[in-house]
């Protein structure tokens, strides 16, 4: 009985960290970009971390787009900022 406790508490661990690693999207004008920072603001409020991967310069004010992002800890890190369709 102990044994089956402990495999349904871990199989429940597992299902909830899955669930919050999913990324997320999130759709707006681009409001404003920091650079130095690394991050774009939407006009929603919601600001993302840029990674490596994206070129802050290439993002204009302005602009709607569609994020992909994780959040972790409260800070939401874009994975992927596209051109709203």
């Amino acid at each position: 009985m102990n044994r089956l406790m402990i495999a349904a508490g871990a199989a429940a661990l597992l299902t909830a960290s899955s669930l919050t690693a999913l990324a997320a999207e999130a759709s707006g004008t681009i409001a404003s970009v920091d650079s130095s920072e690394g991050t774009v603001t939407l006009d929603t409020g919601e600001t993302f971390t840029l990674p490596a991967t994206v070129d802050a310069a290439a993002l204009q004010v302005g602009q709607q787009v569609t994020v992909t992002y994780e959040e972790t800890d409260g800070q939401m890190t874009a994975s992927d900022i596209v051109p709203a369709q």
